[in-house]
């Protein structure tokens, strides 16, 4: 399997996790307006793809990177590792240091984070068709409880697609360069983002408000939880499989920061010591507290503000490509295995 398919699995495993369901399906009701539903997300997979990948992959494929962008990104990805840790310490009973370590350095091992990837992949698919077929009956059900959800459609659903998209923008990077050919970066970004994006949330929301059609009641909130209830209540295996899927994002993560650490030589290595980054991303992290909004840890402050950045410089990158010419000399273009 060459490495360019590798690259597009890591990019669809953000979508196929259960990173991405709780901020997104729990927003979401398909099954009660469906139309703007699908309007909505079609409109955030394809921003999420020309802003996320086919912007990042076509200028990294023209134009060097810079050590500061790259330090930037380094700052989020490890942030964003801790609460993947915090994840891992309730799923496989592990220390948040150590899981976070493990997820780095297993990005530096390709046997280690393609097995992982795809075990992570194929639980994820187990999960959304188990889901589904468990709260079919509510697609067609009716719960007196609820009303409009065209507000958080819009000002919650939409954009968490695009939160969940934003860390791609390393492996498009990665993309334009050991593929730089237009055909290549369209389709690992339709493959890879948009088509993933539509698929996994299309079917986590339905599940989702399905079973809290079934199921929920106004002293109850919502979440991807719901999806996971069975015959006899809330299924626990589900749940504790819902977390392997963290392992996807996670190992995007930690091949994103080799990535980054490879892009740099001499002086510009003094931008990423991880070390330094890490303390400051926990300090920051400390001092802002958790996002009340989105219950995972995954999702605080100060990784919202990291991804919004993301889709902002990737719509920048892209309009750079457009209409201006190729200058400089290229960096960070280091063609090792993924």
């Amino acid at each position: 399997m060459s490495e360019w398919r590798w690259l597009v699995a890591l990019e669809a495993g953000l979508f196929f996790s259960g990173v991405c369901w709780e901020t997104t399906a729990s927003w979401a009701a398909p099954t009660y307006e469906p139309v703007p539903f699908a309007l909505a997300l079609v409109a955030a997979a394809t921003v999420g793809m020309l802003t996320c990948h086919v912007g990042p992959a076509f200028y990294a494929s023209r134009f060097a990177v810079p050590g500061w962008v790259m330090a930037w990104l380094a700052f989020g990805y490890l942030e964003w590792l801790w609460g993947m840790g915090e994840v891992a310490v309730q799923t496989f009973g592990v220390g948040q240091f150590a899981a976070m370590a493990a997820f780095v350095l297993a990005g530096y091992f390709r046997p280690v984070w393609r097995t992982v990837l795809f075990v992570s992949l194929s639980v994820s698919v187990g999960i959304l068709g188990w889901s589904l077929q468990a709260q079919w009956r509510g697609i067609r059900a009716t719960n007196p409880y609820f009303g409009s959800g065209q507000e958080t459609l819009f000002e919650s659903f939409t954009p968490g697609v695009l939160l969940a998209a934003a860390p791609a923008v390393v492996i498009a990077w990665r993309i334009g360069k050991v593929r730089p050919e237009a055909k290549s970066i369209w389709w690992s970004g339709i493959l890879g983002v948009w088509l993933p994006a539509l698929v996994a949330v299309a079917v986590a929301s339905v599940a989702t408000d399905a079973g809290a059609t079934l199921h929920w009641r106004p002293t109850l909130f919502r979440g991807f939880y719901w999806a996971l209830q069975g015959a006899d209540g809330f299924n626990q295996t589900a749940n504790l499989l819902t977390g392997v899927t963290v392992l996807a994002p996670s190992i995007l993560s930690a091949v994103a920061l080799r990535h980054l650490g490879s892009g740099w030589t001499g002086h510009r290595a003094m931008f990423l010591l991880p070390a330094g980054l890490w303390a400051a991303a926990w300090g920051v992290l400390q001092w802002t507290g958790p996002y009340e909004g989105l219950k995972f840890a995954f999702f605080t402050p100060i990784h919202r503000w990291w991804a919004w950045g993301v889709v902002a410089l990737g719509a920048a990158a892209g309009l750079r490509v457009l209409f201006l010419p190729v200058s400089g000399k290229m960096e960070y273009h280091r063609r090792d295995s993924a």
